[in-house]
């Protein structure tokens, strides 16, 4: 199976996909059922970008955080990724069983000029090749 990452704060869910940005990070999680995948969820944690912009920035915490799902499909998933702007950031980790399905989500973008910023998407798609292919 190789190298997997457990979802912080979620004992039963494993981390999918991290993207990384210099204002915060995006996290997408699944929980595992038998050879099947389920309850895809997303957190963005612009947290960073919150100690950056001090009392500029929204009032709250909580505001620099938020969730989106749970989605039951890869294709859900991606729908929630897409939201984020995902293909925008820093690809830091894709678990082993998702780099075919990331990889080819990521060149359907690149080649798709109705997804934000292909030029970047394409640019970046070595990156995200070599972080799928790695053993």
């Amino acid at each position: 199976m190789g190298d997997t990452r457990t979802a912080p704060g979620a004992h039963t869910d494993e981390l999918i996909l991290e993207a990384l940005a210099e204002g915060g990070s995006l996290t997408l999680s699944a929980r595992r059922k038998a050879a099947d995948w389920t309850r895809f969820a997303l957190v963005v944690d612009e947290g960073t970008l919150a100690d950056l912009l001090g009392e500029d920035g929204p009032a709250e915490p909580g505001d620099w955080v938020y969730t989106d799902g749970p989605a039951d499909t890869w294709e859900a998933a991606l729908g929630l990724l897409d939201r984020s702007g995902w293909t925008n950031l820093h690809q830091d980790y894709v678990h082993p069983d998702f780099r075919p399905m990331v990889i080819s989500a990521v060149r359907e973008r690149a080649a798709d000029g109705a997804h934000t910023r292909p030029v970047l998407i394409h640019k970046r798609l070595s990156e995200r090749e070599r972080i799928c292919s790695a053993a």
